[in-house]
């Protein structure tokens, strides 16, 4: 789901569709609270409620979306959120994994990058990388 190049990583479909779910019906029971709902407090309590979960659904749907790493023409393009980093293959130094993140570095010795160890597919980027000859310690 979402795939972008040949070896990437990709959004599970069980929480994305959970999550689109969340937030479909926390949007749907808000507004239909707050018009239907006449002004009772119940439902003026309620809606705020199924407001708050719908935005709360929203950011993680956001960040399943965003959170993604492929490899297209020789450079590791990194993404989550608003951060979006990309390094040449041939300029990474080393990769390291800690706490279910790996951390790509540069040859100085600088973080270039992270990619979460739980996504789809990273098995193949990683695979792919250490094909490259990348150093993972």
């Amino acid at each position: 789901m979402f795939k972008k190049g040949q070896v990437c990583t990709e959004t599970d479909k069980g929480p994305f569709w959970f999550t689109l779910i969340a937030f479909v019906f926390g949007t749907a029971g808000t507004v239909l609270l707050f018009v239907l709902g006449g002004g009772d407090a119940l439902a003026v309590f309620a809606g705020i409620l199924l407001g708050t979960v719908a935005l709360a659904a929203g950011g993680v749907l956001f960040a399943l979306i965003t959170d993604r790493a492929y490899i297209d023409n020789g450079v590791l393009h990194m993404s989550y959120m608003f951060k979006r980093k990309s390094i040449s293959i041939d300029e990474i130094g080393k990769i390291t994994l800690k706490d279910e993140v790996y951390s790509v570095y540069d040859k100085k010795g600088a973080v270039a990058g992270t990619i979460n160890s739980k996504l789809t597919g990273v098995g193949d980027l990683i695979f792919a990388l250490d094909r490259s000859g990348v150093n993972f310690t």
